[in-house]
């Protein structure tokens, strides 16, 4: 893992030389035993870093000649755009701050626009002004496309490469564009994995529906068998609004404690429902993890500042923004691949007691993307 962040650093520190005009087009870089002790990093470490930016074109290797920079004259932008929603529960608020940090680190400027404000242009209006911005790339961080959105159609008229940054997982089959997308199956079954791991049988679920994080309520009984969870009664609980409103909450955990006052532990569909849901127990006697364990989901950043650190389902939104901008150049138009951005179970004191914060499990992909671990 260490080495795999020296190969970023190395990565990201030449990218920013050569997109910057520090190190000129056609600069021949020093051979890479020279190269490798002046940035006191191994060979390998040099040589991963070279390679990728020779498959983004900022460098070519010629044989007994060298390795050359071959700059682009100027670096355009980054489109990005997602709908228009403040709710704090969207992965936007969380995905959008690594995009702009990595984007600054490798040099592209950034331009920002809400979704439904191209969508009103319509296609041609929208190609006029999409033609005009000198783009690198266009992010879309949306997701549950049907096929028919106005943004598709610009997108492939337009050319420019194109990733779909935490969609759904077949969503880049109906835009025919590449995605970076989390397996949410695997990472829902992860956390309630954990809660089994951890000796609790008796675990019910709060989610927005039937069908929620990919799973189907009536598949619930022969996962929580294969877990060895119990599978007496009632497993799931629906919140009321998919806001996550306390009074949607609090009356869905009544129902559940109602039905089920001896559950042990409680898997909520957010970290925003797990986190009112502490709140709830708290104020009803209830201790955290003593009487009843509570597991979140999806990986607020503010998660260690409560006074019962929640444990969740990390999703790495950062790191998801981060990735999204170095898959971009290489999502060129015509292709639809589908990447999967890793996640990671961490455990902290609303499920472990006497425990220290601790990853119990990270899930990392055979895809062709190497994890970036922060």
């Amino acid at each position: 893992m260490v080495s795999n962040w020296k190969k970023d650093i190395v990565y990201l520190q030449l990218k920013r030389k050569i997109l910057s005009g520090e190190l000129p087009n056609g600069t021949k870089l020093a051979k890479e035993l020279d190269f490798s002790r002046e940035l006191h990093v191994a060979k390998v470490t040099l040589r991963s870093a070279l390679a990728r930016l020779e498959s983004e074109g900022l460098v070519e290797r010629l044989p007994s000649k060298g390795t050359f920079v071959r700059a682009p004259q100027e670096v355009g932008s980054i489109l990005v755009l997602h709908r228009n929603r403040g709710a704090i529960q969207y992965p936007w608020h969380y995905i959008v701050p690594g995009i702009t940090a990595a984007a600054a680190e490798a040099g592209y400027p950034t331009t920002f626009c809400f979704m439904e404000y191209l969508r009103n242009l319509g296609v041609e209006k929208a190609l006029e002004h999409l033609r005009e911005m000198d783009l690198s790339g266009v992010l879309l961080v949306d997701s549950t496309y049907r096929g028919h959105e106005p943004e598709i159609d610009i997108f492939h008229k337009l050319g420019k490469p194109v990733l779909l940054v935490h969609p759904r997982m077949n969503d880049h089959e109906t835009t025919g564009f590449s995605s970076l997308v989390t397996d949410t199956r695997a990472a829902w079954r992860a956390g309630l994995k954990h809660l089994a791991d951890s000796g609790r049988t008796d675990v019910r679920i709060l989610e927005l529906g039937e069908f929620s994080r990919r799973w189907e309520s009536a598949e619930y009984p022969a996962l929580f068998r294969e877990l060895g969870l119990c599978t007496d009664g009632q497993l799931s609980y629906f919140l009321e609004d998919y806001y996550f409103s306390r009074e949607s909450v609090e009356s869905a955990l009544d129902r559940l404690l109602g039905d089920h006052p001896e559950t042990q532990a409680v898997y909520c569909y957010s970290d925003f429902v797990a986190i009112t849901v502490m709140e709830t127990l708290a104020k009803r006697g209830i201790r955290v993890p003593d009487d009843v364990a509570v597991m979140g989901y999806c990986g607020y950043p503010g998660n260690t500042m409560l006074e019962t650190p929640l444990s969740t389902v990390d999703l790495g939104y950062m790191d998801i923004g981060r990735m999204a901008v170095d898959l971009l150049p290489r999502c060129p138009e015509g292709t639809a691949v589908r990447h999967l951005s890793p996640f990671r179970v961490i455990g902290r004191t609303s499920t472990e007691k006497g425990r220290q914060t601790q990853i119990f499990a990270l899930h990392d992909t055979k895809q062709p993307y190497r994890r970036i671990e922060l």
